[in-house]
């Protein structure tokens, strides 16, 4: 809605009339609020001038109005319209516009600002707070709480799902109530999901252990002509095949209960099914570190590597991630096509990165940036030796001694410092084997015994072990010493500091 019969010129004079007429007080403070509101550069008090200089004035104003321009909308606001942002719209109080007029631009509220300051009668008594405009959001309707509860939670779940809202300030109660339990905590199977798996429908797998090339390192020699000749007592070799011996697993079960009450389920059901993911993410871990522990028994132990004294993490574990793959695919003969799998725990990719980021030199690409180093580019580190990362989740309580887990925090203590040696495990791809039979979901379960409490559980059991098909160790426990020191070659004497296995 515009001022009807009213000229850029005429609004301008009336304007600067209404800044003359007005106590210096009173214009600085105006002079303040407008500035906010246009965020210009400009004196408004200069401009508006004195009432003895009402032209001056009114072409200072032109100028301003002028250099002012109109408004163009954020960038955020797009095409969306009014949705989801606020509106500044008249109140009765603002002359010529009716009460929830939309207010366009903040050049049309100063102009209207001004026409109703003229109108105030300066010389009755005060009449307090005059409202001119208010600012009011308007919310889409998946942002609008209402008093069904039930839909409150559902919506504040879906637009903050890991946060919960507080209500803070002087607001009166009751207030909206959120219902929903955020959960973090994942179910996620990094090191199972990362093995071939295979469905073993018996409960186990029987098989034979393979051979290793060195097995039949014997079977061959060299027959010279002068032995062909003359050959003696020298016959050729030969080794005749054993039958390899037989090899027995089974898969373990890995049950997980849970209890609820029935007015629990019935009043509560966020919390019993926030409680049953955080079961679900418990019962992961349990059966994360139960196939670990099953691979740890079936490696070569504690093959130790690297020292804290030398380099840094980043180039300690790689130097030793080298050195295995080359005594591995040197004395079992692997091809250089073949992968081998590395297992380490999660939080090694952060230690590495930290190094990295404490690095003095750098000898790589000029794109490289040592405080932006993301996830892939620590897993190209390792695939660029013909290696495949897997970061598992949890890990062991202990590896050689040395714990592979952090400590929970303490107030007012220093933040946990990572281990200072890292257990990690190592084979060719396909050497170790996921064995999967089956998962026995029993649903909701209820008996005498439980209907007496008012109660039910809720139990699901899973079937899985692990089987080591490759070659007599095949599969290595690693425990490296590391430390997340920077350290490189160009600020560490190396001599007589060759790489130690």
């Amino acid at each position: 809605m515009a001022l009807k019969d009213t000229t850029l010129d005429a609004m301008s004079d009336q304007l600067a009339e209404a800044f003359g007429a007005m106590t210096d007080d009173d214009r600085a403070k105006l002079q303040a609020r407008l500035a906010e509101r246009l965020g210009a550069d400009v004196d408004v008090l200069a401009a508006a001038g004195t009432p003895e200089d009402p032209a001056a004035s009114g072409q200072r104003l032109r100028r301003m109005a002028a250099r002012q321009g109109k408004a163009t909308p954020s960038p955020e606001q797009g095409s969306a319209g009014t949705s989801g942002r606020t509106v500044l719209t008249a109140s009765s109080g603002l002359y010529g516009y009716g009460e929830g007029d939309v207010l366009s631009d903040r050049r049309t509220l100063a102009l209207a600002m001004a026409e109703t300051l003229k109108r105030l009668d300066r010389k009755g008594p005060a009449r307090g707070k005059v409202l001119v405009a208010s600012a009011t959001t308007d919310y889409p309707a998946d942002r609008r709480l209402t008093e069904d509860q039930e839909a409150n939670a559902w919506l504040l779940d879906a637009v903050t799902s890991s946060m919960a809202l507080v209500a803070t300030g002087g607001v009166c109660l009751p207030v909206n109530v959120d219902y929903a339990v955020p959960t973090w905590a994942t179910a996620e199977r990094p090191l199972r999901d990362s093995l071939p798996a295979f469905q073993a429908t018996r409960g186990g797998l029987r098989f034979v252990k393979p051979l290793d090339v060195g097995d039949w390192t014997a079977a061959s020699t060299i027959w010279t002509e002068a032995t062909d000749a003359s050959p003696g007592v020298e016959v050729k070799p030969v080794v005749a095949m054993t039958c390899g011996s037989e090899e027995l697993v089974y898969v373990n079960a890995i049950p997980t209960r849970i209890g609820f009450g029935n007015m629990q389920s019935g009043f509560a059901p966020e919390q019993v099914a926030a409680n049953t993911d955080l079961a679900i993410a418990a019962a992961a871990r349990t059966a994360k570190n139960e196939l670990l522990t099953l691979i740890a028994e079936a490696c070569l132990k504690d093959v130790t590597q690297g020292t804290a004294s030398q380099l840094g993490a980043v180039r300690e574990i790689l130097s030793g991630v080298d050195q295995i793959s080359a005594q591995q695919r040197q004395l079992h003969r692997l091809p250089d096509g073949l992968m081998l799998t590395a297992v380490f725990p999660r939080w090694l990719r952060n230690e590495l990165r930290i190094d990295m980021a404490r690095e003095q030199a750098h000898q790589n690409g000029t794109t490289f940036n040592s405080l932006a180093i993301s996830d892939a580019e620590i897993d190209g580190l390792f695939t660029s030796r013909g290696v495949r990362p897997v970061w598992h989740y949890d890990g062991l309580s202990t590896g050689e001694g040395v714990s592979q887990v952090f400590a929970a925090p303490e107030a007012k203590k220093p933040v946990k410092a990572f281990p200072t040696k890292v257990v990690w495990y190592c084979w060719p791809e396909g050497a170790v084997q996921f064995l999967d039979a089956g998962r026995l979901d029993l649903g909701v379960i209820r008996d005498s015994t439980l209907s007496a409490t008012n109660d039910y559980e809720l139990m699901v059991e899973t079937f899985e072990g692990i089987a080591q098909r490759g070659y007599a160790n095949a599969a290595l426990q690693v425990v490296s010493t590391i430390e997340a020191t920077g350290t490189s070659s160009a600020t560490l004497d190396m001599k007589g500091k060759p790489p130690t296995g």
